[in-house]
């Protein structure tokens, strides 16, 4: 028996995943793999129990954990409170099921067990946020004497704002959407809006945790799973019928589905004969990825495979090249590698493209979210335009190895063009659209890039000197084997930017948001990154010389294995930080706020520690010359080494002497 409830499902998931050599987790070289070279996979956020769906309100995340939880992720933070916790049933496919945000309302599906009976309810209900918690709960729709599986819970808002639910058969395949005509009127088996005139929008749906409008044409389309065969990708036109309890799979029989109310039934547009555990289904349409725009995405629970469809000119089914899977089937002898986009996911559960344009996945078995940039390499021929410089719109241009000196190319179209060792000395960009853009070997010298748009552009290996930068949108900039100086990026964006192995010097920083960069084995000497947010930012075996990191934002910021001269963290807010085995000298940390910091074997030379007190944080064999300590560190770091010997001979503890230092250091 095909077993797709999400408890038990899970579980098999993740030994499949940690059997296979192949598939490992993404900290692992041979973990997830995209298909694509143009696209980067990391990790975006970790650390959830069985995350179910995420989507997003503003620039922040909600995730659903089956568990009852939703959580959320400010500023790529996890926020340890979550939102709102539910009681729910988390048995087989049971919990907190389904998410969804329509401006300020957040709309919930999840379950409950009746401990008398044994059955299980279903609750559609809206919550009103206010930027701490789900608040206001009102009841939009429940259902009841469910068999605990098959709730499905995908919700999804149309262009006129009605937002839709999704309902599975509940194990119990009586009702009257599920095409048994003398069966109850129970709404089970259904696509229903969750609004005003609860009007059914499809029915004989056995289970689909995957809805999205096509953004072209308006039209939906669901993913089902199937008993112990045939999952299915359907076009769902108003009034469709999928046939079951009747049908699963393509049919040779349609005759057998009875005529209910006008719904129509029709073929699935692709099917799996082994079933998969088929989730999420995406249409891309973000920007960022303009040659993806024809393009789907399905993701797989039970294999962790993200599979990707490229649909026919009308939009109305698929295209393949593989002559066997032109007949619509993914039949068990059939070669699948057209179809897979992706591998290594401990399955997925949910896609979304984000307010930036990125695109996010939810992998269950692991617990993370992880998030798909473009590189922007492109590969194809670009047009010469030299010609048409006068033009605002110069995008996918040709300017490899021309001389545009002293040019005023500002407020233009640039992206995905080629600046490949161009002389590009005091020339004038201010404004312009540069994203997907290649510097590289180009001489940049005296620029003005203030206020352009330059994210996921490439200077690898290019030397960056006497440039501005300021107010500059950089995410997913490539600056890996560079050298930068006298360079000005304050108040600049530079998420996900990478500098590694690269040098910076005499650089400005101040202002900038510098979340998930990527700054390993780089060498910084005197650079200002005063008042910069480095959350997550990665220093690993870098070299920092007279740098500033006044009133700096250090939140799970890496500095393990560096070396740090002579530089100042004044003001400094600093929390779950690693400073393991790092090489400090003359580092002024005067008034910082210190919070869960690491500094296992490191060596703190001349490190005025004097004016503070570091909050539940870790000093395991470090070294202090000349250093200034205060009182209750001392004490802390005593009572620390009096529990290993107390544990280590008796098995006691010295909580009293905690709680004495605690009282007179607080």
């Amino acid at each position: 028996m095909k077993i797709i409830f999400l408890g038990f499902l899970v579980l098999v998931s993740i030994s499949v995943f940690y059997l296979d050599d192949n598939i490992l987790s993404y900290a692992e070289e041979k973990g997830i793999v995209i298909k694509d070279e143009m696209f980067i996979i990391d990790e975006y956020a970790s650390g959830f129990h069985l995350p179910v769906m995420i989507d997003f309100i503003g620039d922040h995340v909600l995730v659903a954990e089956k568990n009852g939880n939703v959580r959320i992720i400010k500023d790529g933070v996890l926020v340890k409170e979550p939102v709102l916790q539910l009681e729910v049933s988390t048995t087989m496919e049971e919990g907190l099921v389904g998410i969804l945000v329509k401006n300020n309302d957040v709309f919930i599906h999840h379950t409950t067990h009746d401990l008398k009976d044994g059955s299980t309810s279903n609750w559609f209900t809206k919550y009103q946020y206010d930027g701490i918690i789900l608040h206001e709960p009102v009841e939009l729709l429940s259902f009841h004497n469910g068999m605990g599986w098959h709730n499905s819970g995908i919700m999804i808002e149309d262009k006129n704002g009605i937002v839709y639910g999704a309902i599975g058969d509940s194990g119990n395949e009586a009702g009257l959407f599920q095409n048994v005509p003398s069966g109850p009127d129970n709404n089970t088996g259904s696509i229903i809006s969750l609004e005003d005139t609860m009007e059914v929008y499809a029915i004989g749906i056995r289970n689909t945790y995957g809805l999205d409008f096509d953004p072209v044409t308006g039209i939906l389309w669901d993913t089902e799973n199937g008993p112990e065969s045939f999952d299915e990708i359907n076009l769902v036109q108003e009034k469709f019928n999928s046939g079951w309890n009747v049908i699963q799979g393509p049919s040779k029989d349609k005759q057998k589905i009875p005529h209910i109310d006008g719904y129509e039934y029709s073929d699935p547009e692709f099917s799996w004969e082994r079933t998969i555990g088929v989730t999420a289904i995406h249409f891309i349409e973000s920007p960022l990825f303009p040659e993806y725009h024809n393009s789907v995405l399905i993701g797989s629970f039970a294999d962790g495979i993200l599979y990707k469809f490229e649909l026919n000119e009308k939009r109305d089914g698929f295209i393949f090249f593989d002559e066997r899977l032109r007949d619509l089937v993914l039949n068990k002898n059939d070669n699948p590698n057209e179809i897979i986009f992706g591998t290594g996911f401990a399955g997925i559960t949910d896609i979304k493209e984000g307010p930036d344009g990125l695109i996010y996945i939810v992998s269950i078995g692991d617990g993370k979210i992880y998030r798909i940039t473009p590189t922007f390499e492109q590969k194809e021929q670009k047009s010469n335009c030299m010609n048409f410089l006068n033009s605002d719109k110069l995008s996918n241009c040709n300017f490899s190895g021309i001389d545009l000196k002293n040019k005023d190319l500002s407020n233009k179209d640039f992206k995905f063009s080629d600046f490949t060792n161009a002389n590009l000395k005091n020339v004038n960009f201010e404004g312009s659209n540069l994203v997907g853009t290649n510097f590289e070997g180009a001489k940049l010298l005296d620029n003005n890039f203030s206020n352009v748009n330059l994210d996921s552009s490439i200077f690898k290996g290019t030397i960056v000197e006497n440039n501005i930068f300021t107010q500059a949108s950089l995410i997913s900039v490539n600056f890996k084997n560079s050298h930068l100086s006298k360079n000005n990026f304050d108040g600049s964006n530079l998420e996900r930017t990478i500098f590694t192995n690269s040098k910076i010097k005499h650089s400005e920083f101040n202002n900038s948001n510098l979340h998930n960069a990527e700054i390993q084995n780089a060498e910084i000497e005197y650079v200002n990154f005063k008042k910069s947010d480095m959350t997550y930012t990665n220093f690993k075996e870098s070299l920092l010389k007279n740098i500033n990191l006044d009133e700096a934002k250090l939140w799970k910021t890496k500095f393990n294995e560096v070396k740090i001269i002579d530089s100042k963290f004044t003001k400094t807010d600093i929390y779950a930080s690693e400073f393991k085995y790092a090489n400090l000298d003359g580092i002024d940390f005067k008034s910082s706020k210190f919070s869960h910091v690491d500094f296992t074997n490191s060596i703190l030379n001349n490190v005025d520690l004097s004016g503070i007190y570091p909050i539940e944080s870790i000093f395991d064999n470090t070294e202090f010359y000349n250093s200034k300590i205060n009182t209750c560190l001392e004490h802390d770091m005593l009572s620390r080494i009096l529990n290993k010997i107390l544990r280590s001979i008796s098995g006691l503890n010295s909580s009293f002497l905690e709680q004495m230092i605690s009282g007179i250091c607080n």
